[in-house]
């Protein structure tokens, strides 16, 4: 019998300021992070002992360094928030991963509690910057210079299921599921044959179908083994080809029929 499926979510916002000509995408992130307003951050800093974007469920892990920030620098870009979520800076991005959650519809309400409080995040921040400027946050998945942020889903497997049986049986679903959980774009960023009108936002930048990368030679299938749980038990499939979505019923069914 299958395992309890449980899912997670982390969602990458694309940020910018109005009339900011030396605009700063991580001075503004680390901005957005630290004004919200949550005091459990002091007294808990994120572990990153178990985090290795190294290691491939095919069996093996990649050449690499592993750097984890100093205690000060941990708390200037996370925050473990209340609802159990954490709310911190990837890169050049605010980003907010919802905590465990049990069934989708669950899922849904905790990333739209993280939209509002990254917009809580923005009305403190922009009280700092002056009435001239004002922060914009895109929930969506390019900012049309090239560059792609995602959403990530994240679905707790029984360790005994080989990974080569995952990836080929649901190679045809993630393709497939974008005719009713695609974010829809107009045009293309791909240098491929131009189109009025796509699906999907993120399809664009997707080059092999299975790989350990996420912002390089993105591929279909993600083969990252970060279980987040007992190694021994468990494994976390990584999934890295969605859309974020604004309706929560496109999120609801996109997180919904992949559990299942």
């Amino acid at each position: 019998m299958a395992i309890k499926k449980i899912l997670g979510a982390e969602i990458e916002y694309g940020v910018t300021v109005r009339n900011q000509a030396d605009f700063d995408p991580i001075s503004t992130s680390l901005l957005l992070v630290n004004s919200y307003p949550s005091s459990l951050h002091k007294r808990i800093l994120w572990d990153y002992d178990f985090e290795n974007p190294l290691m491939d469920a095919r069996g093996f892990e990649v050449e690499g360094g592993r750097e984890s920030p100093s205690e000060e620098e941990n708390r200037s870009i996370n925050r473990v928030l209340y609802n159990g979520a954490r709310y911190y800076v990837d890169h050049a991005h605010p980003e907010y991963s919802t905590p465990e959650c049990t069934d989708a519809r669950e899922l849904v309400m905790y990333e739209k509690a993280g939209d509002r409080i990254l917009d809580a995040s923005r009305q403190k921040a922009e009280e700092l910057l002056g009435p001239e400027r004002r922060i914009l946050i895109y929930k969506n998945n390019s900012d049309r210079k090239g560059n792609s942020y995602g959403h990530h889903e994240n679905y707790l497997m029984d360790r005994r299921i080989p990974f080569k049986q995952i990836s080929s049986q649901l190679m045809p679903f993630v393709v497939t599921r974008q005719t009713f959980c695609g974010g829809g774009k107009v045009g293309a960023e791909n240098q491929g044959a131009p189109v009025e009108y796509q699906l999907s936002q993120r399809a664009d930048f997707f080059e092999m179908e299975i790989g350990l990368d996420t912002m390089g030679s993105r591929p279909i299938i993600n083969t990252r083994d970060e279980p987040h749980a007992d190694k021994e038990k468990y494994r976390r499939l990584h999934v890295i080809v969605g859309d974020s979505n604004m309706s929560e019923v496109s999120t609801y069914l996109k997180v919904g029929t992949t559990a299942v």
